[in-house]
């Protein structure tokens, strides 16, 4: 699958890459301080940040990226008090590994990589136990040279640490909102009340109660219910959030004694931090089924209501969202007005150029149409060669000028639908405002009126507007 993430443009890209290098220094503290004296961290978020913000921003990966992440990675070591040797080792590996997440997940497109696919959690899993298996294999040589250990026991708990991190952290940042994603959908009353956005996460609490009183090795079953009614219930990005909240306050339990369970081997551990990882697994893989069907369902929605030649509004759907316009706005000061327009001699396109032509003259005309209006006014096919418009808000003035500016700039735009063809084309326009028809009219009324207005105009000559 090609990559289609949107391209980031950095303004300062040397800021850019040093901010980069800084966020890994940054993250390098925290798990520095949170790891046991003279051992490895069991919270590295470093990897999986880098990861994340690599993937998210293609043009970012960049040799530059890549040597000010290395640097922030020595630097935080350094300024801790490792030595030279073991900082250079052991952030080798930390580079390696990122890198390997990052060949698994650069080529996937974007919405597998923002978690909106079925397969996503899988893909993250993949690119999890690659990075995690590249940066265990590279570091744990180091084990008997620096912390007097076998180098099984530091592959086991580099690789175990390694994918509950990524697991944990990687979905966050890839989910994150961005300001162009689609609003959620609209959930239905019982859906939005108050209850129900509270209930998911007060589960969770109950369980996390739970667990804390029975404690034991089946205590990270406890608040499998709870994760998986809020990855149903919320976006994947709050999903994942809980998720990691969830899993941390497990490790920090079981290192604080919390909850009732003490790893007795470094087996233990390894099993213990596996088995957070797969916690996670769940329900980030139901959140991204969830975001999936979310998805097919906006699309399929969209489909409903608009045209699929132009991309304007369907008939059915502009006479739904015209009559609540109308219902708000004809009654007030300015009023509203409504549009039929009429492309002229559509049919001589069609039975001179085919009917190809003609499809790619409608699509320029809706195109040109649409951009000449403003956010709040609607756009429809009505069916064939004709449109229909509906102006909240407008005095009987104002939505004149607008059907002249509309109708003008149709006339002066260019086109070209093949050769041979007519490069030029107009449309005429029938006008009226629902001042003229009375409190009660309904949009059905006013579009038969605006018709009338339309005939009219083509009567008159076309190429105009006739106010009805």
């Amino acid at each position: 699958m090609l990559r289609t993430l949107a391209p980031y443009r950095p303004l300062a890209p040397p800021l850019v890459w040093s901010g980069l290098g800084m966020l890994v220094f940054a993250a390098c503290l925290v798990g520095i301080f949170a790891r046991p004296i003279g051992f490895l961290s069991a919270f590295w978020p470093a990897n999986a940040l880098l990861l994340g913000l690599l993937v998210r921003y293609p043009t970012l990966a960049r040799p530059p990226a890549w040597i000010a992440a290395g640097l922030g990675y020595v630097a935080a070591d350094l300024i801790t008090g490792s030595q030279w040797g073991m900082a250079l080792w052991l952030n080798a590996a930390n580079l390696l590994s990122a890198t390997a997440g990052w060949l698994v997940l650069r080529r996937l497109d974007e919405n597998t990589l923002r978690l909106r696919r079925t397969v996503s959690a899988l893909y993250l899993l993949l690119a999890a136990l690659a990075a995690s298996t590249v940066g265990a294999l590279a570091g744990c040589g180091a084990a008997p040279v620096y912390f007097n250990a076998p180098w099984y026991d530091l592959l086991s708990l580099w690789f175990s640490t390694e994918l509950m991190n990524y697991m944990l952290i990687l979905p966050v940042v890839l989910a994150a909102p961005r300001a162009d994603d689609p609003p959620p959908p609209t959930q239905g009353a019982s859906g939005g009340s108050l209850f129900w956005r509270v209930a998911p996460v007060s589960s969770l609490l109950l369980a996390e109660g739970v667990r804390t009183v029975i404690g034991g090795p089946g205590m990270l079953a406890f608040v499998v219910p709870g994760l998986l009614w809020c990855a149903l219930s919320y976006s994947t990005f709050t999903a994942s959030l809980l998720s990691l909240v969830v899993c941390l306050w497990t490790m920090a339990g079981v290192a604080t004694g919390v909850l009732n369970f003490t790893p007795a081997h470094a087996s233990d551990v390894f099993s213990l931090r596996v088995g957070v990882t797969l916690l996670a697994l769940g329900p980030l893989a139901v959140a991204c089924a969830s975001a999936a069907r979310a998805q097919a369902l906006r699309r399929l929605d969209h489909a409903v209501r608009h045209d699929d030649l132009t991309g304007v509004l369907a008939r059915r759907a502009l006479l739904k969202q015209g009559e609540r316009l109308l219902a708000r706005h004809q009654r007030g000061c300015a009023g509203a007005a409504v549009m039929m327009l009429d492309v002229d001699h559509f049919k001589q396109v069609n039975d001179q150029h085919g009917h190809g032509a003609g499809d790619q003259l409608l699509i320029g005309i809706a195109r040109t149409l649409a951009d000449t209006l403003r956010p709040q006014d609607l756009l429809g096919r009505m069916g064939g060669e004709e449109f229909a418009v509906v102006l909240p808000g407008v005095s009987p003035g104002e939505a004149q000028a607008i059907a002249e500016r509309m109708r003008s700039a149709v006339q002066q735009q260019h086109f070209g639908t093949g050769p041979g063809t007519q490069p030029y084309a107009t449309v005429s326009i029938g006008l009226v405002h629902s001042s003229t028809m009375g409190g009660d009219a309904d949009l059905e009324v006013l579009l038969l009126a605006a018709d009338t207005a339309l005939y009219r105009a083509k009567a008159e000559g076309r190429n105009r507007v006739a106010v009805g």
